[in-house]
């Protein structure tokens, strides 16, 4: 038995056919409905809120995952990286009102004491200290957008995909932080003890953009 944890939402159905692609049976995830946890034949898939995922594999309840770039930058937990899958690619950006263009074109002193809404207090914090630039981070767990709309923060730190909505809320990107995309990763347990199925698995993937396997 292998357990597989999935991220629900924005990229499930992109990690649910990626599953299809290394060869694993996905017909009852297509059509869980409320149900958390699904078997078929000799795989279990734990469906997990994204930012958990990587908790899954690290304290061994998954033998593998499938997480986003951004959410592994943003922890701070034991996995293995196998593989880049390519799929559900986005950007981490920092984003604000065209008036900052200037800021972020100068020098790194003009952005001192920023007020930056963000979900990835950890991805900010590393940003800005590696340029030497002292910020407020102000942590919010959803609508980023409207942080600088309203008046408490300067500017965001979020991923973008289409942009639209950083369109609707008369914001701009004035700074590529990162590429996002949909990564396989995998306990260390499993990687000693399930080293032959992980690996049957990973050469059932077609258009690898990474065939990694370096340790977090």
């Amino acid at each position: 038995m292998l357990t597989i944890a999935l991220p629900t939402g924005r990229v499930m159905r992109n990690a649910i056919d990626f599953c299809e692609e290394m060869g694993l049976p996905v017909a009852k995830l297509r059509e869980t409905g409320r149900q958390l946890v699904v078997q078929e034949g000799d795989f279990r898939y734990i469906l997990s809120k994204p930012s958990d995922v990587p908790l899954y594999v690290s304290h061994g309840v998954a033998d593998i995952a499938l997480a986003g770039s951004d959410v592994l930058r943003e922890c701070t937990v034991d996995y293995v990286e196998l593989a880049d899958t390519g799929r559900g690619q986005c950007r981490i950006v920092i984003a604000g009102p065209q008036k900052l263009r200037v800021l972020f074109s100068g020098h790194p002193s003009e952005l001192m004491w920023l007020k930056v809404a963000t979900k990835y207090p950890h991805i900010a914090d590393s940003y800005f200290s590696e340029m030497g630039v002292q910020v407020e981070i102000i942590h919010l767990h959803g609508s980023i957008e409207l942080a600088p709309t309203l008046g408490m923060s300067d500017c965001i730190l979020d991923i973008v995909q289409t942009g639209d909505t950083l369109i609707a809320n008369k914001l701009v990107v004035l700074k590529e932080i990162a590429p996002v995309s949909l990564r396989l990763i995998a306990s260390r347990q499993s990687v000693s003890l399930k080293w032959q199925q992980t690996m049957a698995l990973l050469k059932t993937i077609t258009t690898p953009k990474g065939e990694t396997s370096y340790e977090h």
